[in-house]
């Protein structure tokens, strides 16, 4: 066996699970606020961390969840702050335009930066380290797209640093990666630490979080929770893949699982087998892509993979931490093998999935009601950055969430199937990326 798997109680662990040591709140009777905000992952503290600031004692704000804190993605993703969203930006051009497209990447690039400020202002504990993000290709097809990418990219003076050859292989030893693109002044996070500092921030400025308050009905100005209600002059439903829970965005916002598998603590020589440094992060550019990362005791955190439907059984397993099918285990670990030969023999001592919210376009859906509920849903693995950066123009704007003109800020994603054929529809989606990867390859 290529790599060492455990198969027992290892299986069903994540990151160090700081954030469920956070209690919170008790939901005992009907409470009055000026913000309900449904959803306590890095989008939903954000904004109640934001508002809280601008508006001090002046604003009651409350965050609730079904779940514990960051229970979906939040507490579940690989900690990688970069920039992107919607498409390659050589095809963002061509739909937006040169002017609307550098908007709209710029955006993100702003939501990086924000975020990386923010964690360093109030000094929130979540080993963040700043260093570089590199996309890379692994075949030829995905070499001339990236390519193409990085040209347009430098045309827009974005100044995006192109490596290949020797460049490349001091990046990051992998000889399956013929091309690469760097974007600097990324970083990466332990995401279940910065979910308890964030949270702990916003009880500190008076906030109230209230965990394992699922929102069971929710009308304008009202919602309720164990027949509890929550009146509110405002809402906002931050549940980028549980949106259909709450009947918004069906069919739309489609419940999606990713995998991540973390090794355990490398050796002096498989560090120098891989020959990467902690700084960096590695993305490759298929449509169904594996990326990495180093974690501060020198583990390596490897994700991706083929992406399935979120079904309730799905979902109720990660709630639960219950252990993962040793299948889809092992066929991360074959991606593994693929691209890192030299790390054979390296123990994989965690491994889990987590539901995203991807839509058709990959944009986010970012709605305000003309009533009293807004939505921000369906951030397509983009969530990290964007998350913390929406939460800063939601409390700035007042509700009224960035400008009108950017593709996200819409009523609803693409339509594509009803409820019933969504597990179908959304698995049929994804091998028929697969088949367009593996055309790439011959």
């Amino acid at each position: 066996m290529p790599y060492n798997m455990m198969s027992e109680s290892v299986l069903n662990n994540v990151w160090e699970r700081r954030a469920a040591s956070f209690a919170g709140s008790k939901l005992v009777e009907n409470i009055e606020c000026d913000h309900l905000i449904i959803g306590a992952g890095f989008t939903g503290l954000s904004m109640a961390y934001h508002l809280l600031r601008r508006a001090g004692s002046r604003k009651k704000v409350v965050v609730i969840d079904a779940r514990e804190l960051g229970a979906g993605a939040s507490g579940r993703n690989s900690g990688m702050l970069g920039p992107g969203i919607g498409a390659q930006y050589y095809l963002l051009e061509k739909r937006y335009g040169r002017l609307q497209a550098k908007a709209l990447f710029q955006q993100t690039l702003d939501a990086v930066k924000y975020s990386i400020g923010l964690i360093e202002r109030e000094n929130f504990d979540c080993d963040m380290v700043i260093g570089s993000q590199f996309k890379v290709a692994t075949n030829a097809a995905n070499e001339k797209r990236l390519r193409q990418e990085a040209l347009a990219l430098n045309r827009a003076e974005f100044n995006t640093a192109m490596l290949e050859g020797d460049a490349l292989r001091k990046i990051v030893n992998a000889p399956a990666y013929h091309f690469g693109l760097e974007y600097r002044g990324t970083a990466t996070i332990n995401p279940a630490k910065l979910l308890f500092a964030m949270a702990s921030k916003v009880t500190s400025l008076g906030g109230k979080i209230y965990l394992n308050a699922p929102c069971q009905a929710l009308q304008r100005h009202c919602a309720t929770s164990h027949g509890i209600k929550i009146r509110f002059e405002r809402a906002v439903a931050a549940t980028n893949g549980y949106a259909p829970l709450l009947g918004m965005q069906p069919g739309r916002v489609i419940p999606v699982s990713t995998s991540l598998l973390l090794s355990a603590p490398m050796s002096g020589a498989q560090r120098s087998a891989l020959g990467m440094a902690r700084q960096h992060a590695i993305i490759d550019s298929r449509r169904i892509f594996n990326y990495f990362r180093l974690t501060p005791d020198h583990r390596l955190l490897f994700g991706g993979g083929v992406p399935f439907y979120s079904s309730a059984a799905v979902m109720a397993r990660q709630f639960k931490h219950m252990p993962e099918p040793a299948a889809l285990c092992e066929r991360l670990s074959a991606d593994l093998q693929r691209y890192l030969p030299q790390l054979g023999g390296l123990a994989i001592e965690q491994f889990w999935s987590g539901t995203i919210g991807v839509t058709l376009d990959n944009f986010p859906v970012v709605s305000v009601d003309e009533g009293t509920v807004d939505a921000v849903l369906g951030c397509c693995g983009h969530g990290l950055a964007l998350s913390l950066a929406y939460g800063a123009i939601y409390a700035e704007q007042g509700g009224t969430i960035m400008r009108e003109d950017y593709p996200w800020r819409r009523t609803n994603a693409p339509y594509l199937s009803p409820a019933p054929l969504l597990p179908l529809a959304s698995n049929g989606y994804i091998q028929f990326l697969r088949w367009r990867d593996r055309r790439d390859e011959r």
